[in-house]
Order: C-alpha cells, then sequence, then structure tokens
C-alpha cells in the first residue's frame, strides 16, 4: 500500500535526486496538500514511537524519488492523537495502527515471545524497513533531574528487540545529540544486539541543516543494514533559510487553526512590536524579565527570526517567545504550527487540524524527527540496494 504522490508517473525519478533538482524536490513535497495514493508496495515499514509519522512520511517520500514503493505495515504509539493524524495523513486502514505501550507489549531481549508481541506485529512480513524514534525526554539536555540515567532510555534497546523479531532490511533510529551518553548504555546495547544478529551498525551526529531541514538541529542517527555497511556519503543540501521554507503562508495567517498565533501577553506582546519597530533580533537585557537579564545564558530567548537565516531547533515551545527565538521576522506574533511544522519539514497534507488543543499539537510538532531526514537515508538505501 505505498503511497506515492497523486501524479506518480510525472513525478517518479529513477535515478537519486542530485543537488540540482532537490531544492525544488523538497519545494514541492512540503506545500502537498494532497496525501499520497496507495497503490501497491515494494517493502513495507514499521514505525515505532512513531508520533505522527514524520519517519514513515519522509520514507515513503525517499522510495518514491527512486521509482519505488513503499507502505506503511505498522505503526506504534502509546498516545492516541498522534496516531490518529497519522491515520488521517496517510489515509491508512485501523490495522496499519496500534496503541500499545512497548514497555508492556515486549518481552526481553533474550526471551521468549510474548502474547503481545505477537498480536503487535501479527501478520508483517520479514524484511523491510524498521523505523524508531525512541523517547527521548530521558537523554535531553533539557531534563535537568534524571539526564542521562533515566528509566525512559532503555525503550531505546526495545528496537532491538522489534528487529529480532521482524528481521528487516535496514533499521533507521533517530534521537537527541546527546543520547549516546545515557549512563544506561541504552544505545550501546541496542547496537550489540543488531550486531549480534548480523547487522552492520553505523552511527553519526547529523546537523539537519545539511541535509535540507531550514533549521539548526542536530540528531544522533544509527543505520543498521543487512549484507553490507551502509554508505554514509549523504548529499550536503545548501543551508535553507526561513523564507525558503515559510514565507508563502504569510497570506495563510489566521485562516485556520493551525495558521493562527497563540495570544500572548500584553507585555510580550510589546516586547515583539518593539523588535519589530526597532528593526532588532535581541531583545535587551532591561526589556527581559529579570531571570533573562545578565548572565542568562540562552541569548536566543525573547528573539526574533530572520528570513534569511535557517530557525532555532524547533520544540514544543515555538508558541513562546520566553522558551527561544521564536518571534516572526516581520510579525509581532511567534510562529503559528503550521510555520513550525514546515520548519520541522511536515508537509502540508499532514492532518494536523484534527489536533484541537494548542499543547498537544506543539507537543506534537516539536517531538517530530523531520521527514526531509528519512527521504535521504531511504534514497541512500535503495541506491545501494539494501531495500
Amino acid at each position: 500500500m505505498a503511497m506515492p504522490s497523486s501524479h506518480p508517473a510525472q513525478d517518479k525519478l529513477e535515478i537519486e535526486p542530485d543537488r540540482r533538482n532537490r531544492n525544488e524536490l523538497d519545494r514541492r513535497f512540503l506545500r502537498r496538500r494532497k496525501r499520497p495514493i496507495e497503490v501497491g508496495d515494494d517493502f513495507e515499514i514499521v514505525d515505532l514511537f512513531s508520533g505522527c509519522g514524520g519517519m514513515t512520511i519522509g520514507a515513503i517520500e525517499g522510495a518514491r524519488r527512486m521509482g519505488r514503493q513503499a507502505g506503511l505495515a505498522r505503526a506504534v504509539d502509546n498516545n492516541p492523537l498522534p496516531l490518529d493524524v497519522l491515520k488521517h495523513s496517510l489515509g491508512v486502514p485501523d490495522r496499519c495502527i496500534a496503541e500499545a505501550d512497548l514497555t508492556e507489549a515486549l518481552a526481553a531481549v533474550g526471551g521468549s515471545s510474548t502474547s503481545g508481541e505477537r498480536s503487535l506485529f501479527a501478520g508483517i512480513p520479514k524484511g523491510g524497513l524498521l523505523l524508531a524514534g525512541p523517547p527521548c525526554q530521558g537523554h535531553s539536555a533539557l531534563n535537568n533531574h534524571t539526564r542521562h540515567d533515566d528509566p525512559r532510555n532503555d525503550l531505546y534497546v526495545a528496537v532491538g528487540r522489534v528487529a529480532r523479531i521482524l528481521e528487516p532490511q535496514a533499521v533507521v533510529i533517530e534521537n537527541v545529540k546527546t543520547v549516546s551518553s545515557d549512563r544506561r548504555g541504552s544505545v550501546a546495547t541496542c547496537i550489540s544486539i543488531l550486531e549480534e544478529d548480523g547487522y552492520h551498525v553505523g552511527a553519526r551526529r547529523l546537523d539537519l541543516s545539511t541535509l535540507g531541514v531550514p533549521q539548526r538541529r542536530i540528531r544522533h542517527v544509527v543505520v543498521a543494514t543487512r549484507d553490507q555497511p551502509f554508505d554514509w556519503d549523504l548529499p550536503n543540501v545548501p543551508t535553507r533559510d526561513l523564507r525558503w521554507a515559510i514565507k508563502d503562508l504569510l497570506r495563510s495567517e489566521d485562516s485556520t487553526r493551525i495558521d493562527t498565533p497563540s495570544t500572548p501577553s500584553k507585555v510580550n506582546r510589546e516586547r515583539m512590536e518593539w523588535l519589530i519597530d526597532n528593526d532588532e533580533y535581541d531583545l535587551p537585557d532591561e526589556r527581559r524579565p529579570v531571570c533573562h537579564q545578565s548572565d542568562h545564558s540562552y541569548r536566543s530567548m525573547y528573539g526574533r527570526l530572520r528570513w534569511d537565516a535557517p530557525a532555532q531547533t524547533i520544540t514544543s515551545g515555538f508558541g513562546s517567545m520566553g522558551q527561544g527565538r521564536y518571534v516572526h521576522p516581520e510579525k509581532p506574533r511567534t510562529l503559528t504550527p503550521h510555520e513550525a511544522a514546515r520548519l520541522q519539514c511536515l508537509p502540508d497534507f499532514v492532518a494536523l487540524d484534527r489536533v484541537r488543543n494548542r499543547g498537544k499539537l506543539a507537543q506534537m510538532i516539536g517531538n517530530v524527527a523531520p521527514p526531509l531526514l528519512t527521504t535521504i537515508l531511504v534514497e541512500r538505501l535503495i541506491a545501494q540496494k539494501v531495500l
């Protein structure tokens, strides 16, 4: 049930996209309003901790660009809301969606199969592509309580257990850049499991801005492949700025829920107006809250974005100027959910309008693995004949 664009014959590429056409391909991908059409499968995708499906959407697009068809066999998450968004974004049947807590469903790596596992992965053929974005809060530098020693970090190891069950041709795991510093050794344990099962495993810290993502976002990526090591010779895409990603959305302001910015406090509205009126990008100390004045470590907080530069890392706080450099370049407001989604490289056909709660919507967008990452990785996996 792969899902290429609505004009597959016109859009397919028989060779790996090069730098000359990638810019236009990515622009069209982000602005696509119609979801891909189901036409069949060359390989199946299983997406663990899927959220609203950023990794799957990118993988399907990467296959399409290579003249292949990828379909979603199963997306697993413990939160029904992003699963609902994923289901309606791709138009997949209910059997492709599984709400489950993998800590309860999976046995230990060396243990016997459980009924929960058998039910969760029933009907999925061996091979294909396993994607995973384990919860990153336990690894995040913003987590000052249990950083690098959090039981949630053990969910990373669950990817090794699922790979042992499904025997995919390739595994891609994405997480925060600091995940390898985990004192519980989750990453090393998972890599050891994969290597024990015959995979070639490589890991890199990737600056996603070099892959075309219009924000500064560094992620830790593991790729495991059968038969041959993965070739990390990825395309180096020229840096893309805010203008490339969201300038066209100015005319959409306030037209829908996702195009409406958050309502600021009176004092924050005045701060944003001051930045615009004075053509400044950093708020001076005397206009900041006391806790963010002299000796503060996060200069970008209360800051204004530039049209000609990429955004800072998009988090769930993009609607608050007190949580980062999230003030619009020419409007006294913060980013809209639509703009933040674009900066995360979520295409316009993603069904974000199904989420009515702004906080949950912001969290969903902030947690997304930018699809262009898996687009490029899948292009390479196909070019190497791994998939």
